[in-house]
């Protein structure tokens, strides 16, 4: 037996590399409630009014997310207390990612301008695009910010919960392909 096989087979669980395999379930949990954000920030911005093009309220959107937090939830046994925090902070995500894509619609503007002047502004459109940059790094942030925040409410258990239901439901929509 080599040194290797006898460091893998003393693990203190019993089975090798369990520590490592739990740390990265939790890994892959945060991962899912991080997605589980942008899924239900993203769905709402994009179905709501009419596609892509439509532009919600404050209030349409903050309904969208209260939806979404109680589904997304269900299988993870939060309490009352728990889908109320997580929604106010989603919500107050939204909004100011809300904020910086009104900021941002400024930009097509812009590069319209940029783009039908009889002479291409090279500097210009540079400007343009880094301060398109900033506002999209601004977003992401934010949005990191957010899936943290509402992760922190969750216990251990129900992040676990939460993502072995997110794994079922993709499986269940990408078995057809």
């Amino acid at each position: 037996m080599s040194e290797q096989d006898s460091k893998t087979t003393s693990s203190p669980a019993g089975t090798p590399g369990a520590p490592r395999r739990k740390r990265r379930g939790w890994i892959i949990a945060a991962s899912i409630v991080g997605a589980l954000v942008l899924l239900a920030g993203g769905k709402a911005l994009v179905y709501a009014k009419g596609g892509w093009d439509g532009h919600m309220s404050a209030e349409e959107m903050a309904d969208r997310i209260e939806l979404g937090v109680k589904y997304a939830l269900k299988a993870t046994d939060a309490t009352d207390e728990q889908r109320a925090r997580v929604t106010a902070i989603l919500q107050a995500t939204a909004a100011d990612v809300h904020a910086l894509a009104d900021e941002h619609r400024g930009f097509h503007e812009q590069l319209h301008e940029i783009l039908a002047a009889q002479t291409v502004d090279r500097a210009r459109l540079e400007a343009v695009r880094a301060e398109g940059v900033s506002l999209a790094d601004q977003a992401s942030k934010r949005l990191a910010q957010g899936v943290a925040d509402a992760a922190d409410v969750l216990t251990p258990e129900q992040r676990a919960a939460l993502a072995e239901r997110m794994h079922k439901r993709r499986r269940w929509h990408h078995d057809g392909e």
